[in-house]
């Protein structure tokens, strides 16, 4: 951090984790140019403002150091009118903040958010869409996009816990502490700040906000500051729920969405950490151990499945029969169809039941797909030719391994099952492909990653299942010719005995 004797504000906040896509060799750095007074404070009280932003103060030391593992280190302004204190820790991105104001015993104050996120991303990334005020009310996320915001706008939802800027991988945020609030926080548009990056020219939006809460007795206030990465772990120990920054999938999925998420995201996190391996490889166990876990259900779906197109011919035909002959009576047809199902051995709720085990992986999948739009773990990780895990594959190599490996898993699953010429089996086996490449061909190359994994590691399941299913079509031919030999041979001769002749 570098703070500024201009009543103690923030001037610049360093993440040493993550490199800048937009500064060449530099790291992320969260506070805009020409942002200035971030965190300061502006006190309101008895009919007058004093702007402690405006004032000279002076500093307790001119350089801190935090050692991994040391103590808590406290700087001190000391302004003409009070003071600010801020409160370091080695192992949070949280710093605590104390003021004091001199002569005030009540009145409100005003905590400069600043204007935004400096930019730090790369355009594939399209941060500056993301970039947004955000508020917690306690029961939900109130947000403000910057490049929709005119004017002087109001974040509703009324007081807010915190509230702070975000973009898809970073936040700055003031917290409230002891039950405070903020009554209201306002933004008032600025000009966008025009940045390059990778060659291209990127407009980041930029919004002047503060948070506005009563002042303390005394003339004092406190709050927390969060300048650091949308990492979860952080975020949950930082405490206040401030996680509810980064909810993810869309509001109506969160309830199934967000334990799914937390649980991958602790799985992953202890491959990468316990191993101390990749997160590309992490990636790859991680799609194994879906397979693994979810092969009985895959087998059952399969079977079921297989079943299902095996005496799918014979259905249609059956069902047709049966809706012409009985065209004027729905119960009389609703009773020949239990019949038909009776005697084909098939259960009608297999005919669902068979396909859901195959949706049980897509809630991860599902689940992997909003968190690659947000998880700052994949960010600028690297993985084999893959230059960010966050981003797509430049070569499109994963998409178009993805199309190749799922037809070729399909087209052998169907000669072997023996089932190419049914033609629901040739339907998915050309259309499945082509949707899923279409689909994928934009994703984070993380996301394809995994999938293709999943998609490789079915492959001894799928010999299985189509050996099996060949096994049982095969004893289905040769009883069906057996009951067509016996079906025409006269009546009263046994098998084996010799005809007679006249």
């Amino acid at each position: 951090y570098r703070f500024s004797t201009r009543g103690g504000a923030l001037e610049q906040g360093e993440l040493l984790r993550f490199r800048s896509y937009t500064d060449t060799g530099s790291n992320v750095r969260l506070v805009p140019r020409g942002a200035a007074g971030v965190l300061a404070s502006r006190v309101t009280a008895d009919g007058r403002t004093l702007d402690l932003a405006a004032a000279d103060c002076q500093p307790s030391a001119p350089r801190l150091d935090l050692a991994a593992g040391s103590a808590p280190a406290r700087l001190v302004f000391t302004c003409p009118a009070g003071t600010v204190t801020y409160t370091f820790r080695p192992d949070r991105y949280l710093i605590d903040v104390e003021g004091r104001v001199s002569g005030v015993t009540a009145g409100e104050v005003a905590t400069s958010l600043g204007t935004g996120l400096a930019p730090h991303d790369a355009p594939e990334h399209a941060a500056e869409r993301e970039l947004s005020l955000v508020g917690w009310t306690g029961e939900r996320i109130e947000r403000l996009y910057l490049r929709k915001a005119s004017g002087i706008d109001t974040l509703e939802g009324g007081p807010a816990r915190w509230a702070g800027f975000r973009d898809r991988y970073f936040f700055l945020a003031v917290i409230n502490q002891d039950s405070a609030a903020f009554r209201h926080v306002v933004a008032r548009d600025i000009a966008d700040e025009t940045y390059v990056a990778e060659g291209k020219t990127v407009r980041s939006p930029r919004a002047q906000a503060y948070g506005v809460r009563p002042l303390g007795p005394g003339g004092t206030f406190r709050y927390q500051a969060y300048l650091g990465p949308l990492e979860h772990s952080q975020l949950e120990a930082a405490g206040h729920e401030l996680e509810e920054v980064n909810p993810y999938g869309y509001r109506w999925l969160r309830p199934v969405i967000r334990p799914i998420a937390a649980a991958v995201l602790w799985v992953l996190r202890e491959l990468h950490d316990g191993l101390g391996i990749a997160y590309g490889w992490v990636l790859i166990i991680f799609g194994v151990m879906m397979r693994l876990v979810t092969w009985p259900l895959n087998a059952r779906a399969m079977r079921a499945q297989m079943k299902n197109m095996a005496v799918q011919p014979q259905m249609q035909a059956r069902m047709k029969e049966i809706q012409g002959k009985y065209a004027n009576d729905p119960r009389k047809q609703q009773e020949e169809m239990m019949k038909m199902y009776q005697e084909l051995g098939v259960n009608p709720l297999s005919m669902m039941s068979g396909c859901l085990p195959l949706l049980i992986p897509m809630p991860v999948l599902i689940t992997l797909f909003f968190v690659f739009q947000g998880a700052v773990e994949f960010r600028g990780t690297p993985f084999a030719w893959l230059p960010d895990l966050s981003l797509k594959d430049p070569w499109y190599v994963l998409p178009v391994f993805l199309v190749v490996s799922m037809f070729g898993l399909q087209w052998i699953s169907t000669k072997m099952s023996g089932m190419e010429d049914n033609p629901q089996t040739r339907m998915m086996l050309y259309t499945m492909p082509l949707m899923m490449g279409i689909f994928f061909w934009w994703m984070p190359s993380g996301l394809n990653l995994y999938y293709a994994t999943t998609n490789v590691a079915s492959l001894p399941q799928q010999l299985l299942i189509a050996r099996e299913r060949r096994r049982a079509t095969e004893a289905q031919k040769a009883k069906d010719l057996a009951a067509k030999k016996a079906a025409g041979r006269p009546a009263g001769v046994k098998p084996g005995a010799p005809k007679r002749r006249n």
